[in-house]
């Protein structure tokens, strides 16, 4: 096949005659695929690639995807969906044969871009799940499930765990089935307006779905919730308006109040303004827009008297707002703000009312200004405003009516007022000095104001005013002005701009710079009035007298400001574009239309193209594929003309990379290999230097992929460092064969390179060889340096591998690394890598070890006490891999002194490990071992304390708490057996260590504790729950926030505990009303009070932080009338989720139930203690 050569000029052009000769060479058959050849132009090879990909040549395409040339493996790559998409090529696009015969010949880019096009493209589902349960332990298998066969896709998230957002939603749109799965979306972790907008993935299908939506927007779990706009809010109110108000609490930081209040009726609008105050968060209380939705809907007859009586003079504040609200509200919100949602005489006469007190300046403008808002509306009463300020405030300080006029000038249309309004408006310009020359005061809005009522009404600008004005723009006015009023305002400001243009006086740089804003100024007009340019010929015409003296004066001025006011108008200056904007884009823009403009501005586009910080790499991409007998050879003339001037080496070198060819670029690098590795600083000339430099740096870029061996000509001493770019992006680049055939140069070579060598090991080679080349080179080597990259690529290794039995092979050369490290190394690297989370969990615990016995061996002076801490905080997450002779005689011993420390950086590892015995009995067995004898120690310290804090009760308390937490965790995880015993055995030492008449509430909580667990125990169904659930650690437990100690289950696991609570509590209700009954016989009557204490406890301790798991409990706890202790357990414990400052989400419905219930007890002292606890009425 002859070469060809695409004779058309335009880009375009070119374009459409290279697709003809593809097709016509596909429909004659007239063709020969000869290999794609290095001396062959591109448009040879792409031609050739294209009729393949065309007439569907499978082998000669595949090999084309070997190609290390990046375009022509893309260009095959991206035209041959058909090898994806079609089923008769499933034995080509399947995991195994990509993997195994293209992979090792691919370069990693083509690979990569091979498999984002076949994720992008393959719909076949089986086929795609057999991608997905290749790649699922990848960061990158999520994004294959999206085209997975939907029973698939949620077997998997069941299984799975969490899901990004962005997956979920595209789930959510292929079927409205996922969004019941919405409990799987990862968690957000950040304050409550991030979390906000992080949650708007639950709302995104609201219209569609709303049902399934509402499901998961009063879901409980969900705390925080979206914003919801204005068109989703009318979607809520109008098909579901009583859901709303039944669960009003929990929509109101959701909804947009403009569009609530409308669907309310005029007599709710009160009601639900006090509720919403007890349920909006003080960000949002504090914003005057959160109260104009409610008050300027009100009744007009209940309006004033409300913003009077309780926002202005606030005598009935108290019943809308509670202390903290009514301060942080009149901090934010100022008094006189109130007077704009009052009618105007009202107002206007309170204001009246207030100058006659002699109240402050600040305070009286500041009302003027409100009632402007107040009046906006009414053209007639700002008017009667207007002329009471000029008549009665004329003389008032600058500033005050500075501010009355802006606000004056930013709401009301001002030119719409009558002669004598206006005089009076004048008036108060003339007192502000607008028609005086000051440089100090700014009063833009005013000369705008005085321009605008001029110009529409006809009347001369004062002379003045035109020099002051600083600005034109007037686009915030369009709105208020009608077409012949915007009309006569263009031609005013159009007229005033373009008379002060004038390129005859142009005589140096900073007139030209003045004349070009100008027109600048001019451009933007036309843009800002929706004018045409080529309707204004002479604006073109005066940018090109500006380009004419630039280039006569060669300036250098940047003229791209006209260029880019307005993009559809740059057709019209497309000739002068590049005198206009000299940049890659516009460049691109000649070759699509006239690439002739190229040749004839080549002394600016030479600037362009030897600048080092302009990249050309498009332009230069096109002119080598298309232009390679003219432009291209050219530019590539020109950049060897500029190869020896003294700057601009980068650009050149970069410029001649891309456009020369493989064999061009190894024999110009061979031209400039040193003889002499070491760099002479000394001397005056870096010419040479500088090339060689840049060389050195940019081979990478060249295309094809040069040899590895051209960068290695320059990998040597002094050069080295700045081969370091080409060497990364070629080695992560290496097809895997290519990878083992330059490995022994890299072995045998200087540490310096050797280093590089061991980077391509990690990158391209299996676990297996990386350990053998890895181990052989650390036993061969001295050297630090290479010590140290050899244990950070094994660590980055061993953080990527999934395999477990590949973990352990790692790890024992991780372990040999790190023993025979030396003291300075380690203490590097064990503080760099002491977060044990970062490897597989199969070696979590080793690592804990590892790093626990370094630190505790260093001295005092290396700060190891926060490393520690951070250690232990990982502790409970590899408790149950741990070595139990490690735990108890190096970890927790001594137990006594380090559970007794002011630090409780230890007592979650004390509470884990007894958690973590084989059985119930090996469970007490560890108590005895290690932590009774620390709870002994408790008790001989118990009333220590530390600065006035008894820090060894707080030890013991924040013990129980961890104790049932972590039994709920692993319990979760399905890790722990059910530690009646060992619970048991604590009560015990409770009870022997700390007599309940000394710590009643302690021991009493921890013994409703330990009966709840023994029910769980009974309850075989129940202690089944988690048998199937696949939780991990990281992904069960959350905090509130990131600074808070209180943990929280994930949604889905609390869901299950919720469940597993219902089917307790009608055993344990019970139960607990027979412990009250004990202890009101041993003690005495008022006893109710402590063990309220100790049942609410009860609760932290567990964890149960949700009220239902309250409520469900003492749903049961009612069947005896006449024990009245009981009732007034329950009446205290519920009473504090029904205060309207309580903001957390409860069920409403056993709420009510149980307060019927007490409502109904006959007893005067249940009726006493409930009407204090409620402040209720019983008939209510």
């Amino acid at each position: 096949m002859p070469e060809l050569t695409l004779e058309e000029d335009t880009l375009g052009e070119k374009c459409r005659h290279f697709n003809k000769l593809v097709a016509d060479a596909v429909a004659s058959k007239h063709y020969e695929l000869t290999p794609i050849g290095d001396t062959d132009s591109d448009i040879d090879n792409l031609l050739k690639i294209e009729i393949a990909c065309k007439a569907r040549n499978v082998d000669y395409v595949i090999e084309v995807m070997k190609s290390k040339d990046m375009l022509y493996a893309a260009t095959a790559i991206k035209k041959s969906t058909w090898l994806i998409t079609d089923p008769q090529y499933a034995h080509i696009i399947n995991p195994e044969y990509l993997h195994t015969q293209l992979k090792p010949y691919m370069t990693t880019k083509a690979f990569n871009k091979l498999m984002l096009h076949v994720r992008l493209n393959l719909k076949d589902e089986s086929r795609v799940e057999a991608f997905y349960e290749h790649f699922k332990d990848t960061d990158s298998g999520c994004k294959w499930l999206q085209n997975c066969s939907i029973p698939f896709i949620e077997n998997v998230l069941k299984n799975k765990g969490l899901i990004p957002v962005w997956l979920f939603k595209r789930l959510c749109v292929r079927s409205a089935r996922f969004l019941s799965l919405y409990a799987h979306v990862e968690p957000h972790e950040g304050d409550a307006e991030q979390a906000s907008k992080y949650y708007t993935y639950i709302a995104f299908m609201l219209k569609s779905h709303t049902e399934d939506v509402l499901k998961m927007l009063e879901d409980q779990r969900h705390e925080h919730l979206p914003k919801l706009s204005k068109k989703k809010t009318e979607i809520l109110m109008k098909k579901y308006r009583q859901k709303v108000l039944a669960n009003f609490d929990r929509y109101i930081g959701s909804l947009d109040l403009a569009v609530f209040t409308k669907y309310l009726q005029k007599n709710e609008i009160k009601t639900y303004l006090y509720k919403a105050m007890k349920h909006l968060g003080e960000e949002d209380i504090c914003k005057l827009d959160t109260w104009k939705h409610f008050l300027n809907n009100m009744p007009k007859e209940d309006k004033s008297k409300f913003i009077k009586n309780t926002l202005i003079d606030q005598i009935e504040m108290d019943s809308l707002l509670n202390g903290q609200q009514q301060y942080e509200v009149n901090n934010k919100i100022k008094n006189h703000q109130w007077y704009e949602f009052v009618p105007f005489d009202e107002a206007f006469s309170d204001f009246k009312n207030k100058m006659s007190q002699k109240t402050k300046p600040s305070e009286r403008w500041g009302l003027l200004s409100t009632l402007i808002l107040c009046a906006k509306t009414n053209i007639e009463n700002i008017k009667k405003l207007v002329k009471y300020v000029a008549e009665n405030h004329i003389n008032e300080p600058f500033k005050f009516k500075k501010e009355f006029v802006n606000t004056l000038l930013s709401n009301v249309s001002i030119h719409e007022f009558d002669v004598e309004h206006w005089n009076y408006l004048d008036q108060l310009f003339h007192s502000m000095e607008v028609y005086v020359e000051s440089k100090k005061r700014k009063m833009q809005l005013s000369l705008q104001a005085v321009i605008l009522y001029n110009v529409l009404h006809n009347k001369p600008v004062p002379e003045i005013v035109e020099q002051k004005n600083a600005s034109h723009d007037f686009t915030n006015l369009h709105k208020t002005l009608n077409e012949e009023q915007k009309s006569k305002l263009f031609t005013y400001i159009l007229d005033t701009l373009w008379v002060k243009i004038k390129t005859e006086d142009i005589e140096n740089q900073s007139d030209f710079d003045d004349t070009l804003h100008k027109i600048e100024n001019v451009l933007i007009l036309l843009k800002d009035f929706n004018k045409t340019l080529t309707d204004y010929p002479f604006v073109i015409e005066k940018i090109r007298e500006l380009i004419k003296i630039k280039e006569e004066n060669e300036w250098t001025t940047d003229m791209s400001c006209l260029y880019n006011v307005n993009k559809s108008w740059r057709k019209y200056m497309f000739e002068e574009s590049l005198s206009l904007s000299l940049c890659e884009e516009t460049c691109l823009n000649a070759l699509k239309h006239k690439p002739q403009l190229l040749t004839r501005h080549d002394k600016q586009i030479h600037t362009l193209r030897t600048d080092d910080a302009v990249s050309l790499r498009r332009v230069l991409a096109k002119l080598r594929v298309y232009w390679p007998d003219s432009l291209a050879r050219h530019w590539t003339e020109a950049y060897m003309q500029s190869l020896n001037e003294a700057t601009g080496h980068k650009a050149v070198i970069e410029g001649l990379f891309v456009l020369m060819s493989e064999s061009q670029i190894k024999e110009f690098s061979s031209k400039y290999v040193p003889n002499n590795y070491k760099i002479n600083w000394g001397l005056t000339d870096h010419t040479e230097v500088n090339i060689r430099k840049n060389i050195a740096k940019y081979l990478h870029i060249a295309r094809p992929l040069v040899p590895l061996d051209v960068v290695l000509w320059y990998a040597k001493e002094d050069y080295l460092q700045f081969t370091v770019p080409s060497l990364n992006a070629i080695l992560s680049n290496l097809s895997e064969t290519e990878s083992r055939k330059y490995l022994p140069q890299f072995l045998d070579a200087p540490v310096s390179l050797l280093k590089f060598g061991l980077l391509l090991v990690f990158l391209k080679f299996e676990a297996s060889d990386l350990i053998n080349i890895f181990t052989n080179v650390w036993n061969t080597t001295k050297n630090p340096s290479l010590k140290s990259v050899i244990f950070k690529h094994t660590y980055r290794k061993i953080r990527d591998e999934k395999n477990i039995s590949v973990v352990k092979e790692l790890w024992n050369l991780l372990n040999t690394i790190l023993d025979e490290l030396s003291f300075e190394q380690k203490i590097n690297i064990y503080k760099k890598f002491n977060n044990i989370e970062t490897v597989p969990i199969s070696i979590q615990a080793n690592m804990f070890m590892k790093s626990y016995e370094f630190f505790t061996s260093l001295p005092d002076t290396h700060d190891n006490e926060s490393f520690i801490y951070k250690l232990f905080q990982c502790a409970p997450k590899v408790m149950g891999s741990l070595d139990e002779d490690f735990v108890a005689e190096k970890l927790l011993s001594p137990a006594g002194s380090k559970f007794c420390t002011n630090n409780s950086v230890y007592i979650d590892s004390f509470a884990c490990y007894v958690l973590f015995g084989d059985s119930e009995e090996d469970q007490v067995l560890r108590f005895k071992k290690v932590l009774h004898p620390a709870m002994e120690e408790v008790f001989k310290c118990w009333k220590q304390d530390f600065y006035g804090t008894f820090y060894v009760q707080k030890q013991l308390n924040q013990l129980l708490n961890s104790l049932a937490w972590y039994f709920r965790v692993y319990f979760t995880l399905n890790k722990v057996h059910i530690p009646t015993q060992l619970f048991a055995e604590i009560e015990t030492t409770l009870e022997q260590g700390l007599p309940a008449i000394k710590s009643y509430v302690v021991y009493t909580s921890w013994k409703l504790v330990t009966e709840y667990i023994k029910c769980l125990k009974e309850h075989s169904s129940v202690s089944d729950a988690f048998k199937m659930s696949n939780f991990s650690f990281s992904h069960l437990t959350q905090r509130e926030a990131s600074y808070s100690e209180q943990q929280y289950m994930s949604q889905e696991a609390e869901s299950i505990w919720k469940d597993i609570h219902r089917k307790l509590s009608p055993t344990f209700g019970p139960k607990v009303v027979n412990f009250l009954k004990e202890d009101y016989e041993r003690y005495s009557p008022t006893i109710f009070n402590l063990f309220t204490d100790a049942f609410e406890r009860m609760f932290e301790i567990l964890g149960f932080y949700n009220s239902d798991f309250v409520l469900e409990t003492v749903k049961y706890m009612l069947d005896d009338q006449d024990f009245i202790p009981i009732y007034l357990v329950v009446s205290k414990t519920i009473a504090k989720y029904c205060d309207p400052y309580y903001n957390k989400p409860y069920d409403k419905s056993m709420m009510t139930e149980i307060r019927e219930k007490l409502r109904a007890n006959p007893s005067e002292l249940v009726k006493v203690h409930y009407c204090n606890d409620f402040r209720d009425r019983l008939d209510k």
